[in-house]
């Protein structure tokens, strides 16, 4: 831990007013930085993962390669403010694309890699994109076939081009009399679709400075800097990859090395031969990778942090990592909106602090939690997050004249209460609350509590309709695998030490979860799936994000 601060403390590449909180720069002018302070350094790594060739790329050779690659964009004759969209998996092309796009003044486009023709369709339509470069297949999917079937229904769409194909764009000539393109670090660089684990998907608007300052300041507030490797498990398409994972990396100096698609024997080989000293992922990811077969006898002798998102950290997974990783655990919270983190805990946090909250807010932002009548509530009350800050998004919608935050304040849907120390728990989100006979209930608090037992690997609280409570809560619960424990042992744990009217009115146990790409549970789905499963009827909740 101290090791990996001292580190930090020697590295030019925390841009020396960490405290100043806002970094004025495109998103690509970032890399161009990179280049020049470390141009030998190794920018992007992509090794032990089967499914996708080995690249190493320096600073240097990564800034010459975008370079070439935006200018092939405008050699195409993509106007600046053009929207293009890149569907795939984690291929190093994405990379590639996320900076030409960048430096060619374009806006960017991510999609969901498991897409449906109808979703895909909703996107590009509503986004306007001129072009998609896409993965030459994604599982057994071939996207250039579904593209070729919707391009009569998307009239601004103009070009379809394969990963495969951008060595030939980075052979087209650039136009010489292109006028300079004219930008301010506060356009607009990023369209993401908040689809996660709800219905129809909302376009955030997110601009070059949102994501370059949030990366920046949270890589820095995780020790993360000059010679530190980096492994991250969030998809480019979601904003913990493209929109913090990347240029937090780039502009402290650090080797990026993503999983092209989450598998936990992969990440471990990674984790231990490319001698990681960070690991970025969310709780999911960390309990498949400890409970592998493969885990026992490796070396992550290098590894020093564990920064995990997405759901809270329990007091079990908090030891084990600490226990087998060697590596203390950083848990954040964030969302899109927020160009994808809002509070962080530091190393130097009590476990109990690790444990019960996601921190404190990042440099630069302010919260404020607030009841149903708009007024700010006391310490330990709940009420509904607001952010302020830097990394805000520009708006909703994907056109220049969507909706716009007006007053700076967003409101984050989530259920949260501060400590006296300023320290933020997440309670749950608004409208996943479980309203049982009037009590309200949160899933998230009955998931931390039936997470401490031994048997449990993960857990998901759902609400399904009772016809004397209107609602109640039920556990779907996913055991380790050495585990031999029927659901009925299960409820008799949590009568001996829950409260009673928490009591989940039903345990499913499951192999797996529906999940998001990002590894996240879809609980929609699941409550769809439970309510099926237990012969229930309809009126069915309404879960986001």
């Amino acid at each position: 831990m101290s090791g990996a601060l001292r580190h930090l403390s020697r590295s030019t590449a925390a841009l020396e007013e960490v405290s100043g909180c806002a970094v004025d720069l495109f998103f690509d002018d970032g890399l161009a930085r990179a280049a020049n302070l470390w141009p030998d350094a190794e920018a992007v790594i992509y090794r032990h993962q089967p499914a996708v060739d080995d690249v190493a790329w320096t600073y240097a050779d990564l800034d010459k390669r975008v370079s070439a690659l935006a200018a092939g964009l405008s050699g195409l004759g993509f106007e600046p403010g053009e929207r293009i969209a890149i569907w795939g998996p984690n291929h190093p092309e994405w990379i590639l694309l996320e900076y030409a796009i960048a430096r060619a003044g374009l806006v960017l486009v991510a999609l969901n890699p498991l897409y449906s023709a109808a979703e895909l369709r909703f996107v590009l339509e509503h986004s306007n994109a001129a072009a998609v470069f896409h993965a030459d297949l994604i599982g057994e999917i071939r996207p250039a076939d579904i593209l070729d079937s919707l391009q009569g229904d998307l009239p601004c769409l103009r070009y379809c081009y394969p990963f495969s194909a951008l060595e030939d764009v980075m052979r087209v000539p650039g136009d010489p009399s292109a006028a300079p393109i004219r930008r301010d670090p506060g356009d607009i660089f990023m369209i993401q679709y908040t689809s996660g684990t709800t219905g129809d998907p909302k376009a955030v608007r997110l601009s070059h400075r949102a994501l370059t300052t949030t990366g920046r300041n949270s890589y820095a507030l995780w020790g993360i800097g000059e010679g530190s490797r980096v492994c991250f498990g969030f998809p480019l398409f979601h904003v913990g990859g493209s929109g913090n994972s990347l240029p937090g990396a780039c502009l402290v100096g650090a080797t990026a090395l993503p999983l092209y698609i989450f598998k936990a024997n992969i990440a471990l080989d990674i984790l231990e031969h490319e001698r990681c000293t960070a690991f970025i992922g969310v709780p999911t990811m960390l309990l498949m990778m400890l409970d592998d077969p493969s885990f026992a006898g490796r070396d992550f002798s290098a590894l020093k942090s564990i920064i995990v998102g997405g759901a809270p950290v329990t007091k079990e997974l908090l030891l084990r990592c600490r226990d087998h990783f060697g590596a203390e655990v950083i848990n954040c919270y964030g969302q899109t909106e927020t160009s994808g983190v809002t509070t962080s805990t530091r190393f130097a946090d009590s476990d109990a602090k690790k444990i019960a909250t996601s921190g404190q807010p990042l440099v630069g932002v302010s919260l404020e939690i607030r009841n149903d009548h708009g007024d700010c509530v006391t310490r330990q009350e709940v009420g509904e997050l607001f952010y302020r800050g830097p990394g805000g998004m520009i708006g909703y919608g994907s056109r220049d004249d969507s909706d716009r935050t007006t007053d700076g304040w967003i409101a984050s849907g989530d259920l949260a209460q501060m400590d006296d120390d300023g320290f933020v728990s997440i309670v749950g989100r608004k409208k996943e609350m479980i309203i049982r006979g009037g009590e309200n209930l949160s899933p998230v608090e009955i998931e931390s509590y039936m997470k401490e037992h031994g048997a449990i690997a993960d857990v998901a609280v759902i609400g399904v309709p009772d016809a004397r409570y209107g609602e109640v809560a039920c556990a779907v619960v996913r055991l380790r695998p050495d585990a031999e424990i029927e659901s009925s042992d299960i409820l008799d744990w949590c009568r001996a030490r829950i409260s009673r009217w928490k009591v989940p009115e039903f345990i499913e146990l499951v192999e797996d979860f529906p999940m998001t790409p990002s590894g996240k549970i879809q609980k929609f789905k699941l409550q769809e799936n439970m309510i099926e499963r237990l012969g229930l009827s309809a009126n069915k909740g309404d879960f986001t994000k």
